[in-house]
């Protein structure tokens, strides 16, 4: 039978909808561990610290869950296009892992006679994270249709 029959070889199975559940899940931790344990901007005589990574990260976390939600719903219905599912799932997790790292570990930037900290890394790792997600499902998304 032509169509739509779930048996088919060229239909997907739902694998999909894990590995999209695995990459949103990346996402989401990612900005929970930026959140908690990036340095935070301290500012003043009073040295006040202000959680910029959990003031911030979760706009970035939305905008790559869209992204990539959006990448995954251009990718799915045939089996043909698995590995790119896998493939754009697991880049996302890598990005976000990457993005982690930067967030805790870059060095803090100290300015001025009462000394200001400001986490460099907490603030542009999450949006280079975002930006490289959405990147990343647009090219699966483009390299995964057919030219005609």
């Amino acid at each position: 039978m032509a169509g739509s029959d779930a048996s088919d070889d060229r239909y997907a199975d739902g694998s999909w909808m894990r590995w999209t559940a695995f990459g949103l899940a990346a996402i989401w931790i990612g900005v929970v561990a930026m959140s908690i344990l990036a340095p935070d901007l301290v500012s003043g005589s009073q040295q006040e610290h202000l959680p910029l990574a959990a003031l911030h990260t979760w706009i970035w976390g939305l905008i790559a869950s869209i992204g990539l939600l959006w990448g995954m719903a251009k990718l799915r219905g045939s089996a043909a296009r698995q590995r790119t599912w896998t493939g754009l799932a697991i880049a996302v997790a890598l990005i976000w892992l990457g993005a982690v790292v930067l967030a805790v570990l870059l060095p803090v930037w100290e300015t001025g006679s009462d000394p200001t900290r400001l986490p460099i890394g907490a603030i542009v790792a999450p949006i280079g994270a975002a930006l490289l997600t959405v990147l990343a499902s647009v090219t699966a998304a483009v390299f995964a249709q057919s030219p005609s």
